[in-house]
């Protein structure tokens, strides 16, 4: 016994060569699977969020179309969540072959964490269980229901609260293995651009989707359904889409006090040039969302409001050579107002209450379509650049790319039993 595990202590000096990813790179490989695990792990946590909370306003208002909605969703995150657990496991997997100094020394500082953000799925696979399997079950008790979906959803946010915490710690990394490292200076920044933003992408793509549908029903009361469907979608991600954008600026000033180098390279190095496309999708879902309230329900203001949108949007796209010195703050009074036009567009264009939906043009389906793809690709977008803004860092100030990478080596003989 004694001999094997001398044996087994002994592989691990032997001098293994690193493992590199030919054309795209270790990092782009490790990013990629985390991105696709992303797309179905951040839309199952705003969907477990808005199930619930369309299923309440359906029961207060007495409509039983968010009740349809709601189901509809809790379906869906039925089927897609063990897929996007699946592509995280494989994930982590990738990341563990190609930088295991740099997990092992995560996961060090990130252990107990690590064990209780994997180990909350249980939890959470139970009430999607539950209240996805048992529905008609609750039908008298929809109050109970309605509340085991938010404990559902709290589960996996659970999920959330944990992995921000070393999300963030690859940009802003905290002193310590406690509190110091979890709770690191963009923590909360981050923790609330991200829940938001799962809120608005999923909502914007749910919008996409149900466009698809109504465009593809051929019963009118299922079209009218998906239109109607559309429009509620796209509103809350519209909604949530004001305060992300806040959030946003909040998260990035947290970078801007804490990891300045880091800042600096994100905006002017190699990859600043992300920040245009960031800016260019945010103007693109504010168009969009105008577009769809103009041609949903057109009101005199339409035109004039829309118009003023799109030329702020512009201002907002343009490259930050083209700006005067000293006047590239235009661009965020730009955004601003175009923040502000949008909500007042939003407002004028609301339905009367019970008003019957209509058929919708084969032009808002097409403007639903483009949202949604564009929420999506900003909400990954976002994350490439928290990346590229590390530079040539897995933990930025402390922990090179070049040294994350071959077998892990313990600091001390007593550091580990």
């Amino acid at each position: 016994m004694s001999g094997r595990l001398a044996l087994l202590q002994q592989t691990y000096n032997i001098n293994q060569p690193n493992i590199n990813i030919p054309i795209i790179g270790n990092r782009w490989m490790v990013g990629g699977f985390f991105l696709v695990h992303i797309i179905f792990g951040s839309f199952t946590m705003g969907a477990l969020v808005l199930g619930p909370s369309f299923e309440w306003v359906g029961l207060a208002r007495r409509d039983p179309r968010f009740e349809r909605l709601a189901r509809g969703l809790g379906n869906v995150n039925l089927k897609i969540f063990s897929l996007g657990a699946t592509l995280g496991g494989f994930a982590v997997i990738v990341l563990v072959g190609l930088y295991p100094s740099f997990i092992v020394s995560l996961i060090t500082v990130f252990f107990w964490p690590a064990v209780v953000a994997f180990s909350i799925w249980f939890l959470t696979l139970l009430g999607l269980l539950v209240y996805n399997l048992r529905w008609d079950r609750f039908v008298n008790r929809k109050g109970l229901h309605i509340a085991i979906g938010y404990l559902t959803a709290a589960t996996e946010h659970i999920f959330l609260f944990i992995i921000v915490a070393l999300d963030s710690y690859l940009l802003t990394p905290g002193a310590g293995q406690g509190p110091g490292a979890f709770f690191n200076p963009s923590y909360w920044p981050e923790l609330g651009h991200r829940f938001i933003g799962n809120l608005s992408w999923a909502s914007f793509f749910i919008a996409a989707v149900a466009a698809v549908y109504a465009a593809a029903s051929r019963l009118p009361a299922n079209r009218l359904y998906h239109h109607w469907a559309a429009r509620t979608a796209l509103v809350v991600g519209f909604l949530t889409l004001v305060p992300q954008i806040i959030l946003g600026a909040v998260f990035v000033e947290s970078i801007k006090n804490s990891s300045y180098g880091a800042f600096q390279y994100s905006l002017q190095g190699p990859f600043a040039w992300l920040w245009l496309v960031q800016a260019s999708f945010v103007a693109i879902l504010l168009v969009g969302s105008n577009l769809y309230f103009w041609q949903a329900r057109p009101t005199p203001p339409a035109l004039f409001l829309t118009a003023v949108v799109i030329l702020a949007s512009l201002i907002t796209m343009t490259p930050a050579a083209a700006y005067p010195t000293g006047f590239f703050w235009i661009r965020y009074v730009a955004l601003a107002l175009a923040v502000v036009l949008s909500l007042v567009h939003w407002l004028v264009s609301r339905p009367r209450a019970r008003t019957v939906t209509q058929d919708l043009r084969r032009s808002s389906q097409v403007t639903l379509a483009v949202t949604g793809v564009t929420a999506m690709l900003l909400f990954l977008l976002m994350g490439v650049i928290r990346t590229t803004a590390r530079s040539d860092y897995t933990v930025y100030g402390l922990l090179k790319e070049s040294d994350s990478t071959g077998v892990f080596q313990a600091p001390s003989n007593n550091f580990y039993p």
